[in-house]
């Protein structure tokens, strides 16, 4: 036989307290990197988003039908954007701006006006502050109704 210390009931609860505090913590840890990290919220209309979402989903039908596609580059501190309709045509002649997001951390937003540089060719500057990961909101109007909204994800290098 072994001549160990006798297990008393005081040596069980301290056993148990001291393992489901570190589970706590680790929980209460877990938690608060969490909420610190991701706000919860995808926009800042929620509300008035969701009860006009039915007209949301018509004018991404009446887009869809348009046939119309957007390929967005950004180098050098410039962003460009190419929209062209079925069969390659350039579609021109549109007021189009884009809005850059970081999808975590700081809530950095940066919206820039595009200038159409050649037909279906939009472009402008636009410093990005930080590298990494980008969400850019591409929205086009013409005579003031907007007839275009695509997001493109976006990878800045360092």
């Amino acid at each position: 036989m072994s001549a160990g210390r006798e297990v008393t009931g005081r040596m069980v609860l301290m056993g148990a307290l001291g393992f489901f505090g570190i589970v706590f913590a680790a929980n209460g840890a877990l938690v608060f990197f969490a909420l610190e990290s991701w706000p919860g919220l995808g926009t800042d209309r929620a509300y008035e988003e969701g009860v006009a979402y039915n007209r949301t989903l018509e004018a991404a039908r009446e887009q869809s039908g348009r046939g119309w596609v957007s390929a967005l580059a950004y180098e050098g501190g410039a962003v460009r954007v190419r929209l062209a309709g079925p069969g390659g045509a350039p579609v021109t002649g549109l007021d189009a701006r884009i809005t850059f997001r970081r999808p975590v951390g700081a809530a950095i937003t940066l919206v820039v006006p595009l200038e159409e540089a050649v037909p279906g060719l939009y472009a402008a500057a636009a410093a990005l502050p930080l590298a990494g990961r980008w969400h850019a909101v591409l929205e086009a109007a013409r005579g003031g109704a907007p007839v275009y909204r695509m997001r493109h994800e976006l990878m800045v290098a360092p």
